[in-house]
C-alpha cells in the first residue's frame, strides 16, 4: 500500500483531481462561462451548417409568396430539364451500344479479317414465329442481300432470309429451313446442321448425316464447314450434347448445344462478303450419308 502511494500512478492521479477541482471552482465563479464559450467553440462549426442547409430548404420549399404563372414557370422548367436530362440519357445508352458492337465487331474482324461484317441491331421478333426469327435494323442500302449469314461474337446465329431497303428479316439456325453445313474438325466428320419443330421447342440443333460408328462425342465443338459457300467455313455454331441413333436408318445424329441464345440475341453482325460466296462448286458432297438427304443452304 505504501509502494501505491509512491508510485507515478498516484501523483498522476491526484494531478488530475487538483486541475479538475480547479476548473470547477474556476466555472463557478466565472458564472460558467467559460464550460459554455468552450462548448460553443465546439458546436459554432455544426451550427453554421444547419442553420445553411436549413436556410436553403426554407428557400426552396417557401411556395407561399409565388403567383400562379411563377408556379407553373417553375414546374414548366423543371419538366423541361428533365426531358433534357432523360435525351442525355438515352444518347448515353446508344453511344454506349455503339462503343461495344464496334468492340465486338473489332474483335470479330481480328478473327477473320477476310469476312466482312456490318453491326445491326434486332428490332423485332414475330410472337407467331416458334423458331424465333428476328428483324434487324440494317437493309439494302447498307449492302445486306439475302442469303447473308448472320453471327454474333459468340458464333453462328442464322441468315437473311428478307432483306428490305433498311430493315432485314432473319430466320436463326432453330428454323427448319434453315440447312448448315458442318463439321467437328476434331474427329472430321462432317455433315449438316438443321432443327424442327421438335428441336427448336428446347432450344437445341440436330448435326445430321453422321455414320453408325461415328467418333462425335459429349463436348465436341461443330462449325461451319464452307461446302456450298453460303457460309464461311470455321464459324462456330454450338457443342455436342449427345449423340442418337437416327429414327430412319443406321445413321447417327448429334443433339448440339447452340453457342448463343438465339431467342434472347439483341445485337448482330451480318457477313456481307467472305472469300467464295456463291461460287457454284460442282458436285460438293456437304454429308458422310450414302443414300443423300437434305442438302445444306
Amino acid at each position: 500500500m505504501k509502494d501505491f502511494f509512491k508510485s507515478s500512478s498516484f501523483k498522476v492521479l491526484i494531478i488530475t483531481v487538483v486541475v479538475l477541482l480547479g476548473l470547477i471552482i474556476f466555472t463557478a465563479s466565472a458564472g460558467g462561462s467559460f464550460l459554455a464559450s468552450l462548448l460553443g467553440f465546439v458546436s459554432s462549426p455544426m451550427q453554421g451548417v444547419a442553420t445553411t442547409v436549413t436556410e436553403n430548404v426554407t428557400e426552396f420549399l417557401d411556395l407561399d409568396g409565388l403567383t400562379k404563372d411563377e408556379l407553373k414557370n417553375m414546374v414548366t422548367g423543371l419538366q423541361d430539364k428533365n426531358a433534357q436530362l432523360q435525351q442525355k440519357l438515352a444518347d448515353y445508352e446508344e453511344i454506349k451500344q455503339e462503343n461495344e458492337q464496334l468492340k465486338q465487331q473489332l474483335e470479330i474482324t481480328s478473327q477473320r479479317p477476310e469476312n466482312k461484317s456490318l453491326a445491326a441491331s434486332v428490332i423485332g421478333r414475330d410472337p407467331n414465329d416458334v423458331f424465333s426469327g428476328f428483324s434487324i435494323d440494317k437493309g439494302t442500302l447498307e449492302g445486306i442481300s439475302v442469303g447473308d449469314p448472320v453471327i454474333t461474337n459468340r458464333g453462328l446465329v442464322g441468315i437473311v432470309t428478307q432483306a428490305y431497303a433498311t430493315t432485314s428479316k432473319v430466320s436463326c439456325l432453330l428454323s427448319e429451313d434453315v440447312k448448315v453445313a458442318a463439321v467437328c474438325i476434331e474427329r472430321q466428320e462432317s455433315g449438316v446442321v438443321t432443327s424442327n419443330i421438335m428441336t427448336a421447342s428446347t432450344g437445341l440443333l440436330r448435326f445430321n448425316y453422321l455414320s453408325g460408328d461415328t467418333k462425335l462425342q459429349e463436348g465436341d465443338i461443330i462449325t461451319t464447314s464452307g461446302a456450298g459457300r453460303n457460309y464461311p467455313e470455321g464459324i462456330l455454331i454450338g457443342e455436342v450434347k449427345s449423340v442418337e441413333k437416327s429414327e430412319n436408318d443406321i445413321s447417327k445424329y448429334a443433339v448440339v448445344q447452340p453457342c448463343e441464345d438465339i431467342s434472347a440475341v439483341k445485337d448482330v453482325f451480318v457477313i456481307v462478303s467472305f472469300p467464295g460466296k456463291g461460287e457454284e462448286i460442282p458436285d460438293v458432297d456437304v454429308t458422310s450419308n450414302p443414300q443423300g438427304g437434305e442438302d445444306a443452304e
